[in-house]
């Protein structure tokens, strides 16, 4: 496929905004093209601080406008045998490498940056973050050692995924940060066999405008979230071939 010309800053840059005295973070999960924001607030319950995770190419304003069913994403082989990246599961625990277990690439999809994806620590989650000490400290409370990002953009050109993942020090610790999540924009929908999923649809006002499915889940002690950008309404079932390669990614490293 003929890339666009995309520059660094544009594909990496998080979004940062605080929502309802909320911290409202751009979490380093970004799409190459964006368009605006959308918010995710992550509530932790019992009085405790509250963290959120702001993701891009959709308005915040964005008004609801009818589904447009697009062509399926293509399915996700596994990773090229040439990368050098190694990662393990034991039970619910994950080590090695958490680029590891990102999504796939599809062979004929075209990979942002480098093709095995980043490694972020605590504090480079934490600054992408509105109040950074803060969540800093949340992130340490919940035994948080990092986690990786990913993005690609599929061949035909007509959406981009992003994938990031964050590693918590338990399945608890990562079950009780997805289920605190809760959306300042768009439209809830369950995702189609993916357990403990949360689906977000925030469609455009225009039917040219970009759309932006949110898809978050946890496997063990990894929380993660698919993020689909795309051109108008996106049909709600595009998250799930994708949620579902990407908890067998985490569930048995292949």
């Amino acid at each position: 496929m003929e890339s666009e010309d995309i520059s660094d800053e544009q594909a990496t840059s998080p979004v940062r905004r605080r929502t309802g005295g909320k911290v409202a973070v751009g979490a380093a999960i970004w799409l190459a093209i964006a368009g605006g924001s959308a918010a995710i607030v992550a509530n932790t319950g019992g009085g405790a601080a509250a963290v959120a995770a702001a993701r891009t190419s959709a308005s915040a304003s964005a008004s609801p406008s009818a589904a447009a069913v697009l062509p399926t994403l293509p399915a996700t082989p596994s990773p090229s045998p040439s990368s050098t990246v190694k990662g393990y599961v034991h039970g619910t625990s994950h080590s090695g490498d958490l680029r590891f277990f990102l999504l796939p690439v599809p062979d004929d999809a075209e990979a942002y940056g480098d093709p095995d994806g980043t490694t972020e620590s605590v504090s480079d989650i934490a600054n992408a973050m509105s109040n950074s000490s803060t969540s800093k400290q949340i992130l340490h409370d919940y035994g948080c050692t990092g986690g990786a990002t990913r993005t690609y953009r599929t061949n035909d050109g007509l959406y981009t995924v992003a994938v990031h993942l964050i590693h918590f020090g338990s399945a608890g610790s990562a079950s009780e940060w997805v289920s605190g999540l809760s959306y300042a924009h768009g439209d809830s929908f369950d995702v189609s066999g993916v357990s403990n999923a949360k689906g977000q649809a925030i469609d455009p006002s225009e039917s040219d405008g970009t759309g932006t499915l949110i898809g978050v889940s946890h496997v063990g002690d990894v929380e993660y979230e698919i993020v689909i950008s795309g051109t108008g309404a996106l049909n709600h079932s595009l998250l799930t071939p994708l949620m579902r390669r990407q908890e067998q990614r985490l569930g048995s490293g292949s």
